[in-house]
């Protein structure tokens, strides 16, 4: 399940870096990740999947595994810095890291309240 899913992640993936010039197309496609797979494993998934956990771990670990890169992170941000576009490639750097926590921060917190609303009905 998690190559089945990988196949479907990495073919997403290659559909959004036509969207966008690199390397945002792969900071928007690693944010949309950060923020989606807490939302599939805490929230979606679960639902979704009730008691197939191979399919919350296909999903999980296979399309956003795949979906999401760090290699291509890296290979974009020395892109920058081989292009002498080194304020840029430090902007591209802190907003994947600190925009890739954040957004998986709020990932956790919506499906934690999501999941919290859900109990209270």
């Amino acid at each position: 399940m998690i190559a089945f899913f990988g196949f479907w992640g990495g073919v997403a993936r290659l559909y959004g870096t036509h969207l966008l010039a690199s390397p945002w197309n792969t900071l928007t496609i690693n944010l949309l990740g950060a923020f989606l797979l807490p939302m599939w494993t805490g929230f979606l998934g679960p639902r979704l999947a009730k008691n197939r956990h191979w399919l919350v771990l296909g999903v999980g670990t296979g399309f956003f595994g795949a979906f999401t890169t760090f290699s291509s992170f890296c290979l974009d941000f020395v892109k920058l810095i081989i292009a002498n576009q080194l304020t840029s490639a430090l902007a591209y750097l802190g907003i994947s890291i600190i925009g890739g926590v954040l957004v998986a921060w709020l990932g956790v917190t919506v499906a934690q309240r999501l999941t919290m609303k859900e109990m209270r009905f």
